[in-house]
């Protein structure tokens, strides 16, 4: 469970967003935005730039898999149920580069 130390961001950004969907506030609602922008130019930078793959790999997260695809489920999920339909569309292309980049660098 040591990897429960280095999932704090993803467990927070997921807090942020259920408490932005939930109980509507506007600032939490630009946190939310710009966390997601963010997301997405690194996911799309990491799709097409095998450098920033080999940066952000050196970073390794023992979590396992299963517990990022849960977040990122969660976070479509709440957003979808709140009516955020385009930030839960952005949640899902993260979810899917992700998925992809990991699939990829983990092939036999």
């Amino acid at each position: 469970m040591k990897w429960i130390k280095q999932v704090v961001v993803d467990l927070l950004a997921t807090a942020v967003i259920a408490i932005a969907v939930l109980f509507p506030n506007q600032s939490l609602t630009y946190i939310v935005y710009i966390y997601t922008g963010l997301m997405v130019i690194a996911r799309t930078i990491s799709l097409v730039s095998d450098n920033f793959q080999k940066i952000t790999s050196k970073k390794v997260s023992e979590a396992p898999i299963w517990f990022h695809h849960t977040l990122y489920a969660a976070n479509v999920a709440l957003l979808a149920y709140g009516g955020w339909f385009i930030t839960a569309s952005a949640w899902v292309f993260i979810w899917a580069v992700a998925a992809y980049i990991h699939k990829r660098s983990f092939k036999p």
